[in-house]
Formats: C-alpha cells, sequence, structure tokens
C-alpha cells in the first residue's frame, strides 16, 4: 500500500509503532547494546580529515532522526528533532598501538545510549597510521534500517567529495522531498483509517492460535528473556546457490523463498514442530520519496508454515510462494499492531508470536566510497541476539554469506555450528546436490519430524 506524504513543519512528532516498541523495551530493560548498530570502514590513504568531519556534520544536518531524542509530551514518548550545531569529530590515536583498535572500536560503538540524553548517532576516527584510519560509526536502531546504512555511505561520500574539494557541503545533495517525521505522520493517520482494518483481520486469521517455536534447547530457557547472544558464519558455496537459483527458476518463485523454505526444514527436522511461524523483514518504504531518507521503515511480517505432511521442496515452495505473497501484500501493516490485535498471552521469557527469523538479501550492499580511500568494512561483533535463532543471508559474489545468530541463554556455540552444517547438507540434499545428507533420509527433499520437546523451564 503506498503512502501518501505530505512536507510538514512539526519539529516534534510521534514514534512509529517500531519506534515506539524499542523505546518501551528500553524503558523496560534499561539501555542495552541490543539495538545498536555499528557502521565501521578501514580507511587507507591520504585521508582529508576536516573534509570528513565537515561531511559527518552535513549528514546529521540533512537527516533528521540522527540528531532526534525521545521526548515524554503528557507523558506520551515524541520525536523531538534537535538543531544540530556543528561538532568537532571524536579522535583516537593508535598509530603506536594499533592492535588495540578492534577493542577500542567495539567499546565505543557498542555503548548503550540514552534516547533522552543523547542524539542517537556517535562517531569516531581511530588513527592507526599515517595513512590508515578508521571509521567507527554507532547508530541505534530506533533512527536507522539497513537500508539507511546504505543511504548514509551514499550520502557520507557526496559530502566528503564536496568537501574535500572546497565546495559548499550544503549544495552538494538535492534538498529531501520529505522528512522522516512526516512519513510518521501519515502512516498514523492511514492506521487511523477505517480502511485498513480488513488488512489487520487478515493477520488474526493467519496467525490466531498459534504456538510458541518448541525446538529443543541445551539449557532451560530463563524466565525473563535476555539479549545474550552470538553467531557463526554460513556460507552456501557457489555450485550450491547456483543450483538453488536455478531451482527457484523452475519452481516460479524466489531464492529468498527457496532458502527460507529450506530454513524452515531444518527448523522442523530440529523437533521444531509442524505449525511453524517465521519472522521475516520488509522494506516498509512504499513511497518513492521515502527511498533517500534514514530513519526506521523495517516492517516484520510473520509466516507462518504447515509442515503437517513429509512435503517435498516443490510441495514446501508452492506453499510459502502463497504466503509470502499475502503477507507482502499485507506488509504495510505494523507488526505492532499484529502483536495488540492477537494479544497473545504474557511472557516475558520470549518473543510475541515468533522466534525465529529469516534474514535475505538477494544483492550485495554498496561499500563505502571515498574519493581518494581504499575503504574495507571492519567487523564489529555484536555480542546479542534479539531472538532464539536469526538466520541471516546476502549476496556475496556468486556465493551467500551471513550467519546463525542465536540465543547463548539456549544454545550452545557448538549446537549453532551444527545447526548451520546441517542447513547447508539439507540445503544440498534439498536441491540433488552430491553431499552428506544431515538426516541420512534416503528422499532427498523430505523432511523427518523427530519432534522432541523443548526442556521444560
Amino acid at each position: 500500500m503506498r503512502t501518501r506524504i505530505a512536507l510538514r513543519t512539526e519539529q516534534v512528532a510521534p514514534l512509529s509503532p517500531a519506534q515506539y516498541s524499542l523505546w518501551f523495551l528500553d524503558q523496560l530493560t534499561g539501555p542495552s547494546s541490543e539495538y545498536v548498530q555499528p557502521y565501521a570502514y578501514r580507511l587507507r590513504g591520504p585521508l582529508d580529515t576536516s573534509a570528513l568531519e565537515d561531511a559527518l556534520n552535513a549528514l546529521v544536518e540533512r537527516h533528521e532522526p540522527l540528531r532526534t531524542r525521545v521526548d515524554q509530551v503528557a507523558g506520551e514518548p515524541r520525536q523531538a528533532v534537535r538543531r544540530h550545531h556543528p561538532r568537532p569529530l571524536r579522535r583516537l590515536d593508535l598509530s603506536q598501538d594499533p592492535a588495540r583498535a578492534g577493542r577500542e572500536a567495539a567499546a565505543f560503538a557498542l555503548r548503550p545510549f540514552d534516547l533522552a540524553g543523547e542524539d542517537p548517532l556517535r562517531t569516531l576516527l581511530v588513527r592507526l597510521g599515517q595513512r590508515d584510519h578508521l571509521l567507527v560509526c554507532s547508530l541505534h536502531h530506533i533512527c536507522c534500517d539497513g537500508l539507511s546504512l546504505a543511504v548514509l555511505g551514499e550520502d557520507l561520500a557526496a559530502l566528503y567529495r564536496a568537501a574535500a574539494h572546497g565546495q559548499d557541503v550544503g549544495q552538494a545533495l538535492p534538498p529531501l522531498p520529505v522528512h522522516y517525521r512526516d512519513t510518521v505522520l501519515a502512516r498514523a493517520r492511514q492506521a487511523d483509517c477505517p480502511a485498513g482494518r480488513p488488512a489487520l483481520a487478515r493477520w488474526r486469521a493467519r496467525l490466531e492460535g498459534a504456538a510458541p517455536l518448541r525446538l529443543p534447547t541445551d539449557r532451560a530457557r530463563p524466565e525473563v528473556r535476555t539479549a545474550r547472544g552470538d553467531r557463526v558464519e554460513v556460507v552456501v558455496p557457489a555450485d550450491v546457490t547456483s543450483a538453488a537459483r536455478a531451482a527457484a527458476a523452475r519452481h516460479r518463485v524466489t531464492l529468498y523463498m527457496v532458502m527460507l523454505s529450506v530454513f524452515a526444514m531444518l527448523l522442523h527436522r530440529r523437533g521444531g514442530g509442524r505449525d511453524l511461524c517465521v519472522g521475516t523483514p520488509v522494506s516498509g518504504r512504499s513511497a518513492p520519496e521515502e527511498e533517500a531518507l534514514i530513519g526506521l521503515f523495517t516492517n516484520t511480517v510473520v509466516l507462518r508454515l504447515d509442515l503437517s505432511d513429509d512435503r517435498d521442496l516443490a510441495e514446501l515452495l508452492h506453499q510459502v510462494r502463497g504466503r509470502a505473497l499475502a503477507a507482502y501484500q499485507d506488509g504495510h501493516v505494523p507488526f505492532e499492531h499484529v502483536v495488540d490485535e492477537l494479544r497473545p498471552p504474557r511472557d516475558l521469557s520470549r518473543t510475541p508470536v515468533f522466534q525465529v527469523m529469516f534474514s535475505f538479501q538477494d544483492f550485495e550492499e554498496d561499500a563505502l566510497a571515498l574519493d581518494g580511500l581504499r575503504c574495507t568494512p571492519w567487523e564489529i561483533p555484536v555480542g546479542s541476539s534479539k531472538f532464539d535463532l536469526e538466520l541471516e543471508l546476502g549476496r556475496e559474489g556468486d556465493r551467500l554469506r551471513g550467519f546463525l545468530e542465536y540465543s547463548t541463554d539456549l544454545y550452545e556455540a557448538g549446537t549453532a555450528r551444527g545447526m548451520a552444517d546441517e542447513y547447508l547438507a539439507l540445503l544440498r540434499e534439498a536441491l540433488g546436490l552430491p553431499g552428506d545428507s544431515p538426516g541420512g533420509a534416503a528422499d532427498p527433499v523430505r523432511s523427518s519430524d523427530p519432534s522432541p520437546e523443548e526442556p521444560t523451564r
């Protein structure tokens, strides 16, 4: 559903439903690094540090969410856009001890934010050598999503280019047609419209009565869920990726649907039950003018999959395709509204409605490109998990690469590694490729259903 957006001038606007959820969690559990998003690059070459400082200040001036805090008005949280005052770029010289860079960058990037008392963006420039630097940006998820990081990189590159050439950074990019708070106000009006009720009713029909995931765990589930987590790498080789693309073409589905279907088969085989709810993110940007904005647009939709029969890959793909398309059609309904509609039993030990997430992007993210510099991503492990499990995959050349993120309250590292390896083996099995079968089944596309129960709390 396309959102009609009018440019407004209010400096105070309500939080979006997703922002409200993050703020509420922050109030409930206190500030944490669970929703901190690091963005870091190593910059090799003749860096113009003054131009970088000017570019970062211009970036904050351009995108309001980077200078928006959460105030409370009559007890209700509100976006409060602050006037930007240029500030110096924080710097740290480690040229005499560059081995500390990883530790210092992680400590800086993962420090929790005070949503009411500070802007949701922090930046640090670490000097590693004469022509070697590390740029660390730390953002709270309340101000950005995955696509926002691509916008951040593109805009920062353009602004740095202008500043380095002595041009006015204020003229380096065309004015934004709308601001993030305008989109929030437009969506709030849309949510109040009676025309939105049928979509909410469809979500209720799809998800009502769904039970929590029954996947066995290594440890008893704590009474209150924490964000403690870790991740293991998952690499889908080029030959397997090519075979998956071919299968997607044969069955007239997307590569995303193939990879999700096999993930569902893995959860089923591991004892997750026959009625599976898997969350998956959608961009949430329904209007062309939103593409140039930094902000939290991402929404979550839930696919409820029926694995009650030993379905082969073709049958499961047909089901996933139908349910994914239906979910996309109603993807404009905020997940938070769906939860309010369903009113699941209060359970602090797990996330509502679904406990497993699948994220996939069939494109390569553009790396930061600053004029005259060689920019390479610098990974900062977050060390947290928002769900019991999340499989995140993305294109990297002719293969797929990503991570299986897991709650360390529930799973040992070896168990997570085993699940990741079994996913790759099951993918080969489902596609009819040579390789070890994780379950020893003769049929290359069917999954068993041991369905052991999760340990009692």
